[in-house]
């Protein structure tokens, strides 16, 4: 007799929440799995009837392989094996490693780019001499954006400024009306979509904030996501605005209006500890 998978595959779980409308379209290939997981091979097999191509930054086509033994050489790193040979190791049955398969789709050119941008990293910590575990503030930051990471657009600046000022009620609940109209959420992070199939008040996402004209709001999803795309990458491959974790903005995700029910009352918002009114003091040692 088998046993079932310790992570039970969850068909629907893209209607569930607003916040996985962006890869509905991309997860549909998987509809058809309704008892069970998909296999690697399925991801492989979805991969392979891509309109372009999954390529890293060294030209290497994404591949799907199941996880190895913990790495004994560079080269077997994860980031320096993406990007050396295109290999994307995989658990089977893993919420975590399927959504992050999913934002490769998504997000083609920026997941290359930040895979990239780790390699040189990785390479200078492994050198004999070097400090494995000591990552740098860039390791940082593309870590907690890869994996927790989220991007607010929007047509009205004002609205960004109350992200930036940590106005959550007014932002929220007042300007309510104006989000519907001029603000989206885009979740990034492959970790934070794996958190929200039990979401829970504290998840916090780490937005980059961008201006978009009001045009984009009319474009379908798919057109809006390779737009978002192109942008990161760009954003991420300049080096100049994202260097360090400070420089992401914090970002109370489930405040966003029907992405928890219980955000239909205003006194949701009232709660300090979730919608906190600026970043956490540094800790004084």
């Amino acid at each position: 007799m088998m046993n079932n998978p310790p992570n039970p595959w969850v068909p629907d779980f893209a209607s569930q929440s607003p916040l996985f409308e962006p890869l509905r379209e991309i997860a549909r290939p998987f509809a058809r799995f309704t008892a069970s997981w998909p296999e690697l091979s399925d991801y492989q097999q979805v991969l392979d009837t891509q309109a372009k191509p999954v390529l890293t930054q060294s030209g290497r086509r994404l591949k799907i392989v199941a996880q190895d033994a913990r790495p004994q050489r560079y080269e077997e790193h994860y980031s320096p094996r993406i990007y050396a040979t295109g290999e994307l190791q995989t658990r089977r049955h893993n919420w975590h490693d399927y959504f992050q398969f999913l934002t490769w789709l998504m997000f083609p050119q920026t997941k290359a780019q930040i895979n990239a941008l780790h390699v040189p990293h990785v390479e200078t910590r492994l050198k004999p001499g070097g400090d494995a575990g000591r990552r740098t503030p860039l390791e940082n930051m593309l870590s907690l954006f890869d994996e927790g990471g989220a991007v607010v657009l929007s047509s009205d600046p004002s609205l960004l400024q109350l992200i930036r000022d940590f106005q959550w009620k007014p932002l929220f609940w007042e300007r309510r009306a104006d989000l519907a109209n001029h603000l989206e959420c885009i979740t990034f992070g492959h970790a934070l979509y794996e958190k929200a199939l039990s979401p829970y008040v504290g998840m916090t996402a780490n937005t980059l904030l961008l201006e978009v004209d009001r045009a984009y709001f009319q474009w379908p999803m798919m057109q809006r996501l390779h737009e978002l795309d192109r942008r990161l990458a760009d954003l991420f491959g300049t080096g100049l605005d994202y260097r360090e974790p400070r420089d992401l903005q914090p970002f109370p995700i489930l405040g966003m209006p029907g992405w928890d029910a219980a955000n239909c009352e205003s006194t949701y918002y009232d709660n300090d500890r979730y919608f906190r009114s600026g970043r956490r003091p540094a800790l004084v040692i």
